[in-house]
């Protein structure tokens, strides 16, 4: 039997164009360029720890000295979907606004594309209020340099929460990995 444990998209889910606008505020504040190893926390199940490997890497990077990555064993059991992700709450931002978000991917023997999804989440968080990604308009896969990628998305009113998610997915993406850099979220005018 299937299980699948993080779903991307969701039938009551806002999903954003991206229509992007060329001037823009300042950022708000999520430590996406990854110099300080804090808030950023990876989804991860207890029973495939050992077939994933989430870093906060100083090897490679697109900017500064750190980026975050998932690498994904070839011995990953291919039965199970599951979205593998660097996750964080987003600070600042303000119900009917419009933003932008943006990063960069590199990706190495990925099948599937990696993707950066923001979602807006009401007071309870168990629904998903609004929902946009970089995968639709920015496909990273293969074995690729460093990628910029985008999306905008309105914040809906009731949301209590919103949630940045950098990741990849199994089974498609087994034996491949993943880096993320330069993650940001700005008010779009």
């Amino acid at each position: 039997m299937k299980q699948i444990f993080f779903i991307l998209v969701s039938s009551t889910a806002f999903i954003a164009g991206s229509m992007i606008g060329s001037s823009q505020t300042q950022s708000l504040p999520i430590g996406g360029d990854f110099e300080q190893q804090q808030d950023w926390y990876p989804t991860i199940l207890p029973e495939t720890r050992q077939y994933t490997a989430f870093d906060w890497d100083s090897h490679i990077f697109h900017s500064g000295s750190h980026s975050l990555s998932i690498a994904i064993a070839l011995s990953h059991p291919a039965n199970q979907e599951i979205a593998y992700n660097w996750t964080r709450a987003v600070p600042g931002f303000q119900e009917g606004k419009s933003y932008e978000l943006s990063g960069w991917v590199r990706t190495e023997k990925v099948k599937g594309t990696a993707w950066i999804v923001v979602q807006c989440w009401n007071d309870a968080r168990n629904e998903m209020l609004g929902f946009a990604t970089t995968q639709r308009d920015y496909p990273v896969s293969g074995t690729s340099d460093w990628t910029k990628v985008r999306t905008a998305f309105t914040v809906p009113e009731g949301t209590a929460e919103v949630r940045i998610r950098a990741g990849i997915a199994v089974p498609e993406n087994i034996g491949g990995k993943v880096w993320f850099d330069d993650i940001d979220i700005r008010e779009s005018r």
